[in-house]
């Protein structure tokens, strides 16, 4: 088993960028916003291929409104366009400085966003765990919070929001229905952050994620964690425990505010959600977010209230 690396600032700074890759890999940044104060959660994310085929999508759902606001697009981008100006269609998205620094736009009929995204820790990057990322959901990815100031507007209704937002980039190949399912987990305090991705394929479990506190980032070692569904299946609370590679311990509890069931592949139903939680005793904000085969879901949900 490869060394296990904890340094994590030596990651290049150059994969915060876009790669090349071939025509089908598939590179995506998704950026989770939690704005529990208007009843909202959502994202934006855009995805492109290897051929410079681009979808993206802004999302925005939860008890503040009356029904989820989802828009998106779907065109080509050139081979010359990077990370560093993405812009196409309602989408702006800018890294103005390697996993520090990114400024994220949307300028669509009914969602209007405009934030920059400051980093609270370094980059996550599974390549640094010894079994890397599971290479049927990309050659790597990493995981990264921080505080976003933005103005948002959505059907006419503005405000301004501090707070604190998740951002996700993967790049390589993506089989979705390979993940019977998992969990991808965030917990953010702005000072301590824990993410872990538990995925649940080819009969085994592969968990990779980390704990950042006391300015000090580590491999999580195990995680423990209990659930209540509503009765469609949908996660409405959480708690964890993880162990990181050092022995530390720590505690998160959520209370869920904003979820939505998204169709992203033909085989997958992904059950996304905001939630608030307390982190150790300190409140703070964090997302929840169960995959599912859909055979499994659509026969599983009759029998939840039951036996989930």
């Amino acid at each position: 088993m490869a060394e296990l690396n904890q340094n994590f600032a030596e990651f290049p700074t150059e994969h915060a960028f876009r790669h090349k890759m071939a025509p089908d890999s598939r590179e995506s940044l998704a950026h989770m916003l939690m704005m529990p104060e208007q009843g909202i959660a959502g994202f934006i994310y855009p995805a492109v291929l290897g051929s410079g085929a681009i979808k993206a999508r802004a999302c925005l759902f939860g008890p503040g409104l009356p029904a989820p606001v989802i828009e998106e697009v779907e065109g080509k981008i050139a081979d010359d366009m990077g990370f560093d100006g993405l812009n196409f269609g309602p989408l702006s998205m800018s890294v103005r400085e390697p996993y520090k620094r990114v400024d994220l736009a949307w300028a669509g009929d009914r969602i209007k966003f405009s934030g920059q995204f400051e980093a609270t820790h370094p980059a996550y990057p599974f390549s640094m765990h010894p079994k890397g990322n599971p290479p049927y959901f990309g050659d790597n990815r990493t995981e990264q919070h921080g505080r976003l100031s933005a103005d948002v507007e959505v059907d006419g209704k503005k405000f301004h929001h501090e707070g604190h937002l998740i951002r996700d980039h993967s790049w390589g190949p993506r089989i979705w229905g390979l993940n019977q399912h998992y969990k991808w987990i965030h917990a953010t305090t702005g000072d301590s952050s824990i993410h872990f991705f538990e995925m649940q394929s080819f009969g085994r479990t592969e968990l990779r994620g980390f704990l950042f506190r006391d300015g000090l980032m580590r491999h999580l070692a195990a995680v423990e964690y209990d659930f209540v569904y509503d009765d469609k299946m949908i996660q409405k609370t959480f708690s964890m425990k993880v162990t990181d590679t050092d022995n530390r311990v720590s505690h998160v509890d959520y209370i869920i505010f904003a979820s939505i069931q998204v169709d992203l592949d033909p085989k997958t139903y992904i059950n996304t959600a905001g939630a608030t939680i307390t982190f150790d005793g300190v409140p703070g904000m964090g997302w929840c977010e169960f995959s599912w085969n859909k055979d499994y879901f659509d026969f599983a949900k009759s029998f939840v209230t039951r036996f989930g």
